[in-house]
């Protein structure tokens, strides 16, 4: 069965490349923004050069969710879709896959036009928070009308987490799975030789405790250095790397310069993925502190996955949908949110017992292997599209 693959998040190289692994990638055509931006337009994508997919490009609006009156809503938006599903009609395309949250008007777009080709509509959401306790007022209400109208559309929703398929369930009896929106590769992201970067960093004999990610207040990470400032008072030979960038980083280096750890935290503003398994590799704990924030809980967390790959015990909240990346005492260690004590009592913990963080690290890389490497997560895509009846 042929099946058109849109959405901004497959421009992403790593996302996209998911699919080699999918059990017929000739039967997959991707349709993507010609220019992406993202981190306010400091970053740009472009698709990526492919040998094993086929991927077309179009116009897409629309990059962010600040926009005057409509907000996000029309994010990722692609107003010539209708001529690229009349193409893909000529070509016995069969479903449209929709890589948009179904709050969106350019979901209901891409819904709408589906229909009118004669297409299944598949969609695909990271929602781990019940609609009616996070929308509200006349916003909320609008948004609930977006998301009632795009169900009517859809024949499946791609649930990324298991909290999402829950949510969905109260929602809709047609097709569910969860499925997160891409797998990781194990063969980038695996334990191996990083001297470089240690040696530039002054990494010798150091036990180093690294996140990586968006730097705002919900990522934790102002939790995660005043656990640090608590723990190096007991553990000498310590640092912390801090890889991201984000609308928090100016309160982040206030607070390392209170706490008087300067010389201890590596801050790295901007880390391209191809050089984040260089990063994981020459450190030794993954902090991932997130914090329930506004109306958001953690949706998946890949750098989590990544490091875990990397044979690194993970040390992160009971928040959002982490339980479904990160399994507690068995691949890492579970903490309350905004709990100071915990996350520096888990930290000393690991720092110190280097069996049980070697024994975590090698469960978290097959566990990651065994439920998101690229071919677990296309063989499910594949099984899940195969589902649909025509």
């Amino acid at each position: 069965m042929k099946i058109l693959v849109t959405g901004y998040p497959y421009i992403k190289e790593s996302y996209i490349k998911t699919f080699e692994k999918y059990p017929k990638p000739e039967d997959l055509v991707f349709l993507l923004p010609r220019l992406w931006k993202a981190k306010g337009g400091k970053v740009e994508y472009r698709p990526p050069k492919n040998n094993y997919l086929k991927i077309r490009k179009t116009t897409t609006l629309f990059y962010h969710s600040n926009y005057p009156l409509i907000g996000g809503t029309l994010k990722g938006w692609m107003p010539f879709l209708p001529f690229h599903l009349a193409l893909a009609k000529t070509k016995d395309v069969k479903m449209l896959y929709s890589a948009l949250e179904p709050v969106l008007l350019s979901t209901l777009w891409n819904g709408i036009w589906a229909k009118i080709f004669g297409l299944k509509h598949v969609v695909f959401s990271w929602e781990n928070i019940p609609f009616d306790e996070k929308f509200k007022g006349p916003k909320g209400f609008v948004l609930k009308l977006i998301l009632k109208l795009n169900i009517k559309f859809v024949d499946g929703v791609v649930c990324g987490n298991k909290k999402c398929k829950e949510i969905f369930l109260g929602l809709t009896d047609k097709p569910l799975d969860v499925i997160p929106i891409a797998g990781l590769d194990e063969f980038k992201f695996k334990p191996s030789n990083a001297s470089g970067f240690i040696k530039k960093h002054k990494l010798e004999n150091k036990i180093v405790f690294a996140f990586a990610g968006a730097i705002g207040y919900r990522k934790g990470v102002h939790v995660a250095l005043k656990s640090f400032a608590e723990i190096k008072k007991n553990l000498p030979d310590t640092c912390f790397i801090i890889a991201g960038s984000g609308e928090y980083e100016k309160e982040i280096d206030e607070l390392i310069g209170d706490l008087k750890i300067k010389k201890y935290v590596i801050r790295i503003p901007w880390l391209s993925h191809e050089e984040l398994p260089e990063l994981l590799a020459s450190s030794d704990i993954f902090l991932y502190p997130s914090i329930s924030n506004k109306g958001w809980a953690e949706q998946f967390g890949y750098s989590m996955a990544e490091a875990s790959l990397c044979e690194l015990p993970v040390i992160a909240t009971k928040s959002g949908s982490i339980e479904d990346v990160v399994v507690d005492e068995i691949t890492g260690i579970l903490v309350e949110e905004n709990n100071q004590a915990q996350l520096a009592e888990a930290m000393l913990r690991l720092a110190k017992d280097k069996e049980l963080k070697k024994r975590f690290g090698e469960a978290g890389r097959n566990y990651v292997i065994n439920h998101y490497s690229n071919s677990v997560i296309a063989q499910k895509f594949y099984e899940f599209f195969g589902s649909f009846k025509f």
